[in-house]
């Protein structure tokens, strides 16, 4: 609640982007600064960072941003204020933030609006928090234990089921667990129901993802779709390290993006570099590894000649595969 006469509230924020302190100048103008003497709000910046006072000589009272004695400047949204710099501050309802140094500060005047209110955790019941997060964890379960009943022998399907249910359960157990150390650290908070979220929504997804590009390869004749469907893997994996990390920095989207852009990246750059330097070539699968039924075949069948016409491309290729020298140990096996 403001004092009457109150211009602004200054809030110094922590790093989740909360309000760690405010303070409210009864008068026209107000400093920040590491000065404890002579400024409103004291900050760890320069001696004397930047003011905030009243703008005399426009039509519409408002308030301007002065910086003062710096070298770091005040970053106002995309632009950095440098020393002796001074310009107004937008005025459309809404607080504005800017940094100054490394301090986050936050700027509300007395007509901002306020966000709405957030529902916390005991004001819902547990099935409406849990219950989509539980019936995506069911149909994971359901698409594991098909995928295991595929790979196994019906003897030991049952034993593979518990090998695979009980590695998933440990392991997703660990890895739940230290991103919610890490909430714990930096936010003082664990997220363990959001982590648990994106862990169990990013394994679906990849299961699906996973087994889409071969699908379509088979039923479309796009070989291609399934050698790099390991990309559309590896967006999932960045998308999922995107929504852990806001449980562990919530307050900057825009540097968690970037780092699980820069993941996918390295990621996809380096698997395609191991695959053309393994196999010369950049696609990871020579042929499709999976058969599907005749039925989902939507592609036109080939001919056996246009067929035959169409290894002829692959010619030039084995003649130049017959031509190099082995590799490996050969040559020491040899003179043995």
């Amino acid at each position: 609640m403001n004092e009457p006469g109150t211009l602004a509230i200054l809030e110094v924020l922590d790093r989740d982007g909360q309000c760690a302190s405010s303070a409210w100048p009864p008068g026209r103008c107000a400093s920040a600064a590491r000065s404890t003497t002579t400024c409103r709000w004291p900050i760890r910046t320069a001696p004397h960072h930047c003011v905030i006072d009243t703008v005399s000589d426009a039509d519409e009272p408002g308030l301007a941003l002065h910086v003062l004695q710096t070298e770091n400047g005040v970053q106002l949204g995309s632009r950095r204020l440098r020393d002796g710099e001074r310009t107004p501050l937008r005025d459309d309802g809404q607080p504005l933030e800017f940094m100054a140094g490394r301090t986050r500060l936050r700027l509300r005047r007395a007509g901002d609006v306020l966000a709405p209110e957030l529902p916390l955790g005991a004001g819902t019941s547990l099935v409406r928090r849990l219950g989509p997060t539980l019936a995506a964890a069911l149909v994971l379960a359901a698409l594991m234990a098909f995928n295991t009943g595929l790979d196994s022998d019906p003897e030991v399907f049952l034993r593979a089921l518990g090998s695979t249910a009980l590695a998933t359960l440990m392991g997703s157990a660990i890895w739940i667990g230290l991103w919610s150390l890490l909430s714990k650290l930096f936010t003082r908070q664990t997220h363990a129901g959001w982590h648990l979220r994106v862990f169990v929504l990013s394994s679906l997804a990849w299961l699906v993802v996973g087994a889409l590009p071969g699908l379509i390869a088979f039923a479309l004749n796009w070989p291609w779709l399934a050698d790099f469907g390991f990309v559309a893997g590896y967006a999932i994996a960045a998308a999922a390290l995107y929504f852990h990390l806001l449980g562990v920095e919530p307050a900057r989207p825009a540097l968690m993006r970037g780092v699980a852009l820069a993941a996918f990246v390295a990621g996809t750059g380096l698997t395609l570099w191991n695959q053309q330097q393994r196999s010369d070539r950049l696609g990871s699968d020579l042929y499709l590894s999976s058969f599907y039924p005749p039925a989902l075949r939507l592609a036109k069948p080939v001919s056996a000649e246009q067929f035959v016409d169409d290894l002829a491309a692959l010619q030039p290729l084995l003649d130049r595969k017959a031509k190099e020298e082995p590799s490996g140990d050969s040559g020491a096996s040899d003179d043995e």
